[in-house]
Formats: C-alpha cells, structure tokens, sequence
C-alpha cells in the first residue's frame, strides 16, 4: 500500500514540474523598448538610449536607484512616446523602505497633469493612503484599473503591469493579481505624452515613494502569464550584487538603534557585515544570494563613531557611511515627567510621520549645516514652490477635548515663510497657523491652544508651506505636551451686551487645578454661578454660568474669574442705546426669519472658513449698530440655516448691512429650488463703507432638503466684510393662475422684454421678470383690455435667459435675449 501511495505522489510531483517548465515562456528582447537597470550607477537605458534625470536627493548607488532620501526620476515622455504603444507592459522590480509610504504614491507614471492633478494617465501603486496597490489606465474621463494588497514591507518584489484594447492586468511576484475589462474610449492613445516618472505621481501634492529600484522596463506589448512567470523566476539582477535600504546612517544619545534590510544576488559566498567600534552588527554574517535579510544596528552611545558600515562577499562589498553624535546640550526637553505626544522629537525617521509632497529626512553625513541637534533633522519643499510639502503628526485619538496643548519645534526658513499649526482641534473652526520666516537662521516656535468639545473627526499637526511664500524649510526638536499648568477656556474672551442682548451664556473649562474657581462681575451683572468646583481630576467641563444685566446703566468692566494665583479677566461693556436707533426693519407688519439680526449670538448663525463676530469692547469702531457685528475675515461664509422655516411657491426678500474690503462679497440662498443649479445670489462691492444689499427670490414648486442663506466671497474677490441688520422677510405665495389662452408670448425687442397677451376680459395684468437662478428682476403692472395687449416692460435687459410670469394667467415663459 505504502509503494503505491509513493508511486501516486511521484507521479503529480514529477507532472508539477513539467507544468512549472511549461508555464515559463521568455518573452524575448523584440518588444522591450526600454529598461533601465542601473548597474552601472547611471540612469541609461540601455535598449532604447533614453536617460532618466534625478530630481530632489535620490541617489545612483550600489546597482539601484535610491529614493529612501526623497526624489524621483524624470524621463523625456514624448521621446518614450508610451502613446503610441499598441499594448504597454511595464516590468519593476523594487524594495520599499518599510512603512514610510503611507500616503498617495506611485511607482511608475505616464500622463499629464493640470492644476496639480494628473490626468491621461496610465500608473503602477504599490502603497496608497488606503492600504492597498493600484494599476490604472484613466483617459477621456473613463477610469479603469485594479487593485491588490500593499506592498511596504522592505522586501524585494516584482510588480507587472499589462494594458492592451481590452483588459488591464496586474501581475505581482509572477501571480496574476486581478483583470479589469477596459471602457470603450478609453485607451492608450489618449495618454498625454507629458510626463514619464519613477518614484512619482502626476498628482502633484502626493509625496514621492520611498525605496530602492534595481529594474524597471517597458515593453510594447502585453506579455502572457507566462512570459510575466519567467521574468519572475529570472529575479532582478544577472550580476554579483549587495544593497541595502539605506546609503548612509546617523545615530544618536536620543535615537541610538535603527534596522535596515540587506538583499543579495550571484554572490558565490555568504556576506560578512562589519562596523566600525562602539557599533554591534546583528547579524554580521548573511547567506548568499537571499532577499531582505533585516540588519539591526545598535551604537553603545559612548563610543564616538565616524566611519563605514562595510558589507562584502568576495570582491563585491557595499560601503554604507555612519556617525553618532550626542544630543546633550541641545535638546532638554519641555517636560521631563510628561510624555511627548510627538513620538520622534528629534526627527529621525519619515516613517513616524505623515504629510503630503515633498519632506525627507537630512542628517549630520548627508547636510550637516541643516541639522540643528542630534544626527537628523526634516527638510520639507521642493525648494522651488510654495505649497510644495507638509510633514504632519497624526494625534487623532491621542488628545482630548477641552484641553490645552503646548507645542514648540525649532524650525530654519530658507527664502520666505512656513507655518506650524494644527488642524481638527474643534470641528469646524479654521485651522490654527503659526506663520515664520527666520531668514536662514534656526528659531523657536512656542505656542499653547486648546480643544474644543466637539473635536474634527482627524487631528493633524503640520509643518508646511501652504499658502506661505517660502520654498524650503527645516524643523528639528518637535514637541507636544499635555499642558501641566493651570489653564481656564471660555467660550467668549470678552461680553458686550445691548438693550436687546442682556443675557450671555458663559461656558468656562479648565484642568491641572488645585482649587475651585471663584466668579465675580461688576455691580448690575448677575451670576447664576460664583463657584466652580473642580472634579478629581483637577477638571472644569463645560460648566455654565448665565451673565445678566439689569439694563439700567451703562458699564465697562471686568467679570473675572481666579483660582489660586490664576487670574483670568473677561472685558465686559454695555450699551444703553438700543438697535432700533440705528436699524429700522424694512417691513414692520411680517416677522424677521433672521431671529438674531443684530448678530450677537454666535449660537444663532453656522459657516465656514474665517468667520468671526466683534463686539464694542475691542473693536467699537467697526459695529455698526448695538454691541455686536459680524465679520467674514479671509475665504469664509456667515451661513443663517433656514431648514424647516421655508415655504414653496413662495417671494422672499433678504436685506443685510455689509461693509466689504478688497473687492466683492454676495449675498445668497441655497435649497430653494432643485430644479435650478447652483445658488440664487448677488454680489456687492461697498469699497469699505456700509451699504444694504438685498436679494428678492421666490421657492420653487419645491425645496431640497437643506436650505440656507449666506453672506460670503465664495468664487468672488473681497477679503473682508463686516455684516449686521440681517433681515429675511416672507412676501407671500406667487399668485399665479391657470392660464386661459395658449397664444400667449414674450419675446425681446430693443432689450425690452414684450409681452403679448390675449385677455377675456379687462383686467390688471402683473408682469413679473426673473433670472434663471430665480431672483426677482423687475415687475411691471398695466391696465390690460379685452383681446390682445402688446406691452413692453421698461426693465432694460442684456444678453442672456430670462423667466417672465404674468400674474393673471400664470404660465412661466423662457426668454432668451441675444
């Protein structure tokens, strides 16, 4: 039985092999047009003569291409001309630096780019955002591709993308990983023959990929299962050769240990690893010829160490520089009991960040006069754009609502401002941005902020050089802690009140304290709370204390609040005028819909962006009636929600008080009618002087689901406005019958809109002109007689389409002006 089993096994073992055999076909050299393999530390292709450039600090070394130092290689595209490609085959054989690709990248890219976002493209991903791998094929607005697992592990493997008419096909480590069926207009040809990449995306923003190429080749021709098979089993090199995943390494007191992969290939030996004294090397000896082997380095942070990390087998060796140096001296930290929510303080490894474009890691062997303390430090921009590179600290889930935060970095700006700030620390407030140029020196940067109760779904510190005007920056020393001391946040920072705002509701948080809070005001103000109590943990949450003023006198003041040797004061101001001496409604006999129009409750409005609310304690100048005003500083929206309060069918006029700076404000609906696209708004330059701005609109048949009116300079070129007196009346249903003729027209003579009418009888005719957004235009009203009525409407039109709507027969009539 035994013998039998044995022969049986023998059988579909030796059948496995022949299938195996069978299954590799060599794809030949007739459809490889180019292949670069960087044998011999140049980026020549040495089948179709077209050589790459390096850009940014990648490097040539040790028969690879090593981005691990940020940069990407740049190919003449047209010269490559991919578009004209029957069938594309593009071959990689590639080691990540383990886990530091955890944004948008690319290994391989084609295609164009236009306002930072690629387009036409056909791209290899191996590690994106979200955990996974991507081939795509994406022109004339088709997208098609697939997918598979990431790939950041620091291991050697091989990547095969296929793309002919039908399909695009994705091989990894010679296994076929997933086919998808291309759409019709989507192909080849239409890729744009603007940029050719390795290392990096058309999507500008995304941050390069870090890691080791040793082969990368391009083949006119969709190569078969099992062509991709043997250029698998053929491995990435046909000669002796050691590399390693990184070029060089500086350690110190702070970061004294790091590992890095060894891969080998052809070597007849094992390979010995040797450093130099004052560094253990585990292991020191490697088996020939295997993949990804991890190398631990470890520095007994006593010895000084300037010298070679040295790997060889026979007469092949790499030589991989090394230096150690002691922080002592600059680096104490804020907090030597606490812990730093920045868990690599000094900077060291890009793979305990985030952030988008261009960073990468600088040491004391590659840029020494760019590191501030200890071996490294973080470069971030290109060095020739703005908006160029960001590198963020992730503390989602790590930080706390309403409670304060301190963080200090030393930062070195080389030709203009970068900006340290935070993001997420309260759901929808503007980000925090402390803004710097130190001119070429490094400097501090120290500032504390607190969160809010309703924390942003992802909390984010970034360095970066968004929207500022340098180009490069350094930091280095990058702190965050809990901060220790004892802190009080209120909702308000100062209480202004009026005869119609004479009750503030006040908010107070506050942590790390040893005693309650006391709570005074001057006389006149009642408090519904004068003691906080904090909880065990020395905690004050959200505890609310109701500010009144009895009316009868004007005060100026402080409402204070202390606790132990904390003292913290309020500015408090009241004014005895009342609004209805600056603000006269425009209609006394129909409910405002605004229900604070003298914008004193924050409560009462939303938004987005920089919006903001001053009152007469520290900015009198600037309110224009009672005690508060409100104001969009910079790309910002004061939105009153008005869900649930509309009416179809219906005429509504809005009337607000701006002051606008810089050019041109709107004010605007949105939800009124889902049959029209876009907003119903208009727009109002006031050139820093107050000015109502009105908006006559009517509802259609029916509302979306959300509606809402706005003052903002969305798409439009003001800087700041100043808003007060907001007014939103209902005007009434639209009286519109069912029509009685069907031969009646409006057309446009000498821009004026002419209505020709038929009438039963006479009547009084309401000729109502609207824009295709829905706002109300002109309105004309005649006397019309029995029969036809031709009559003109004297509102002056120009070139474009208008709705017109009689009121006494009710049709809705399209006019279009040339």
């Amino acid at each position: 039985m035994k013998r039998k089993i044995l022969h049986v096994w023998m059988m579909l073992w030796v059948g496995c092999i022949s299938w195996i055999v069978q299954a590799q076909v060599d794809p030949g050299t007739a459809n490889l047009k180019h292949q670069w393999t960087f044998d011999d530390g140049t980026a020549t292709d040495h089948i179709g003569n077209v050589t790459g450039t390096i850009i940014g600090n990648a490097k040539l070394v040790n028969k690879g291409f090593n981005t691990t130092t940020n940069g990407y290689m740049s190919f003449p595209a047209a010269e490559i001309g991919i578009n004209s490609y029957p069938e594309i085959t593009t071959e990689i054989w590639c080691t990540s630096d383990a886990g530091k690709n955890t944004g948008w990248t690319m290994l391989s890219y084609f295609g164009g780019s236009t306002g930072g976002n690629g387009n036409n493209c056909t791209f290899v991903s191996i590690a994106r955002a979200v955990d996974g791998s991507m081939v795509a094929l994406e022109t004339a607005g088709f997208w098609d591709g697939v997918s598979g697992p990431e790939y950041d592990d620091g291991r050697l493997h091989h990547f095969v993308s296929t793309i002919n008419a039908q399909t695009v096909k994705f091989y990894i480590d010679g296994a076929l990983i997933a086919v998808d069926t291309i759409t019709a207009g989507n192909s080849i040809a239409n890729i744009s023959p603007t940029l050719a990449l390795l290392g990096k995306g058309g999507w500008t923003a995304d941050p390069n990929w870090l890691g080791i190429f040793h082969k990368y080749s391009l083949y006119d021709k969709a190569l078969s299962e099992q062509e991709v098979l043997y250029l698998y089993q053929q491995g990435a090199e046909s000669q002796a050769v050691i590399s390693a995943t990184i070029t060089s390494l500086a350690l110190d007191t702070d970061y004294p240990a790091e590992m890095f992969n060894v891969t080998s290939a052809n070597l007849t030996g094992p390979l010995s690893v040797q450093a130099p004294a004052g560094i253990m090397v585990e292991p020191s000896a490697i088996p020939a010829n295997q993949n990804d082997v991890p190398v631990a380095i470890i520095w007994d942070t006593a010895t000084p160490v300037d010298g070679e990390i040295v790997l060889s087998s026979g007469v092949t060796e790499v030589k991989i520089p090394v230096k150690t140096v002691n922080t002592n001296g600059c680096y104490t930290p804020l907090y030597a009991n606490l812990e730093n929510i920045v868990l690599d303080p000094g900077v060291n490894n890009l793979a305990n960040f985030s952030g988008w474009g261009e960073k990468s890691i600088v040491s004391v062997i590659t840029d020494p006069d760019n590191v501030y303390c200890g071996a490294n430090s973080a470069v971030v921009g290109d060095g020739v754009l703005v908006g160029s590179g960001s590198i963020n600290v992730d503390f989602t889930a790590m930080i706390q609502p309403l409670t304060t935060y301190r963080i200090r970095a030393m930062v070195k700006t080389v030709d203009g401002t970068f900006q340290l700030g935070v993001l997420g620390y309260e759901r929808n407030q503007p980000d925090i941005n402390h803004v710097i140029d130190t001119k070429g020196e490094w400097m501090p940067i120290d500032f504390t902020f607190s969160t809010g109760a309703d924390m942003g779904d992802v909390s984010v510190m970034f360095f970066n050089n968004w929207q500022c005007t340098g180009t490069r920056a350094y930091i280095d020393n990058w702190e965050m802690f809990e901060y220790p001391e004892p802190t009080l946040l209120t909702n308000v920072k100062e209480i202004a009140m009026d005869p119609e705002y004479k009750t503030v509701r006040l908010i107070v948080n506050a942590s790390s304290l040893s005693e309650a809070i006391t709570v005074s005001a001057p006389s006149g103000i009642t408090l519904s709370k004068t003691t906080l109590t904090p909880n065990d943990e020395g905690k004050v949450v959200a505890d609310t204390i109701m500010v009144a003023w009895d009316g009868a006198v004007a005060l100026e003041g402080n409402l204070s609040l202390v606790t132990g040797s904390s003292i913290t004061n309020i500015p408090l101001k009241t004014i005895v005028s009342s609004n209805t001496g600056c603000f006269v409604p425009l209609y006394t006999d129909r409910q405002n819909m605004v229900t604070d129009p003298y914008l004193n409750d924050p409560a009462a409005f939303s938004g987005w962006g920089a919006r903001r609310f001053i009152s007469v304690v520290s900015a009198p100048d600037s309110v224009l009636c009672g005690s508060h005003t409100g104001v969009v500083d910079g790309s910002g929206s004061m939105d009153v929600m008005l869900t649930g309060k509309m009416q179809p069918g219906t005429q509504y006029m809005a009337r607000v008080q701006v002051r606008t700076f810089g050019g041109y404000f709107q004010l605007g609906v949105w939800g009124m009618n889902p049959r029209i696209a876009g907003d119903i708004q208009d727009s109002i330059d006031t050139q820093e002087t107050w000015a109502q701005a009105t908006l006559t609109f009517v509802t259609g048949d029916s509302l979306a689901a959300v509606q809402g009116m706005f003052v903002n300079n969305y798409q439009r070129t003001g800087k700041k406005a100043y808003i007060d007196n907001w007014e939103l009346y209902n005007l009434g249903p639209v009286g519109i019958s069912a029509p009685l003729f069907s031969n009646d027209k409006f057309y446009v003579s000498n821009h004026r809109i002419v209505a020709d009418i038929y009438l039963e009888k006479a009547s009084t005719v309401r000729v109502d002109v609207y824009s295709v957004q829905g706002a109300l235009l002109g309105t004309e009203i005649f006397n019309g007689e029995a029969g036809r009525n031709v009559r003109p409407v004297r509102l002056p039109v120009g070139k474009g389409v208008y709705i017109v709507k009689p009121s006494t027969h009710g049709k809705a009539f399209k006019v279009i002006s040339d």
